[in-house]
């Protein structure tokens, strides 16, 4: 899969050192991957979840870290969404972020 925005993860990798590892191996995961529908997805990523709109959430670091992509399945496109905390995660709408 082909990841858009990678520059969001290298970014809040330098600001939260400790998520750097999760993001990092996320990455690698992904950019090896072919997925063809949202199972796929669970299939790399077990405690992901499926959001409407073709869209999954990750837990990074733990629980620390909250990650939204919208994926086209068609072109093999992963659009970074959202990354933050997950406080900030509780302020936003993972559908339509």
């Amino acid at each position: 899969m082909i990841i858009i925005y990678q520059k969001k993860l290298q970014d809040f990798a330098k600001k939260h050192a400790d998520a750097a590892n999760s993001i990092f191996t996320w990455r690698k995961v992904v950019q090896e991957a072919i997925w063809e529908k949202g199972i796929d997805i669970l299939a790399d990523f077990p405690k992901a979840k499926l959001i409407p709109s073709k869209r999954a959430r990750f837990k990074i670091t733990g629980n620390k870290f909250r990650l939204i992509i919208e994926v086209d399945y068609a072109d093999k496109l992963v659009e970074i969404r959202f990354i933050g905390t997950h406080s900030e995660y509780d302020g936003i709408d993972a559908s339509s972020v």
